[in-house]
């Protein structure tokens, strides 16, 4: 272990009791920052877990919607088709926010629900073709999963930087701070220690010397 010190501290029983004061403070600060750190850690793997669920639900979506859209195609031609869905609507808009994971900031995506007017479809009825109907509500499904999956994506990225800096300063704390502040209190009590006994040493000597010894 590093016998390191704080510079700048004078050996005085004061200092001792502040130093001591610090070595209460650092360990509880240390011993919150490990259970900060470890909740986080825990909650990084769910999350990550959940974009694997999240990225399988995009993935089946799409593929689940190529087949009746080209069958949509095939009925309709791909004019017909072009012209359902050149006159698309909007869906109900998308907001971007921040949002809050174990304290860290974090991207929020408020996709709407019902994500569209559900009394009209996404596409013109010019042509209508109930393959389309299909693959609309499968790409419908498939946005929302991919949104979502970008939402976690982004909250996994800030929560590993934050749980990075964190296990930074945990380290830190325990391989710096601390021992740095048990080792200034150990050697301010062995110079008081020291200065005790030279102090008892003159008093000895001082008492010899009027007794004549």
């Amino acid at each position: 272990m590093s016998r390191q010190k704080i510079r700048g501290i004078r050996p005085t029983r004061i200092e001792l009791l502040k130093i001591r004061k610090r070595i209460v403070v650092a360990e509880k600060g240390h011993e919150l920052l490990q259970e900060k750190l470890d909740t986080m850690v825990i909650e990084f793997f769910r999350l990550r877990e959940m974009r694997e669920d999240l990225r399988r639900d995009a993935e089946e979506a799409f593929a689940a919607a190529y087949p009746p859209l080209q069958r949509a195609g095939m009925v309709m031609g791909l004019r017909g088709l072009n012209e359902a869905l050149s006159l698309t609507k909007p869906a109900e808009e998308i907001r971007f926010d921040n949002g809050m994971v174990m304290g860290t900031s974090v991207p929020a995506i408020f996709i709407p629900d019902p994500f569209r007017d559900l009394s009209e479809p996404g596409y013109s009825l010019s042509v209508p073709s109930a393959h389309l109907d299909v693959a609309y509500r499968e790409c419908e499904t498939a946005v929302k999963a991919t949104l979502a999956l970008a939402e976690l994506e982004g909250s996994l990225v800030r929560l590993a930087d934050q749980i990075t800096i964190t296990r930074r300063r945990v380290n830190a704390l325990a391989n710096l701070l601390i021992p740095s502040l048990y080792n200034t209190a150990a050697y301010i009590e062995d110079y008081l220690e020291e200065i005790e006994r030279e102090d008892l040493f003159r008093r000895k000597r001082a008492k010899l010397v009027r007794s004549g010894g």
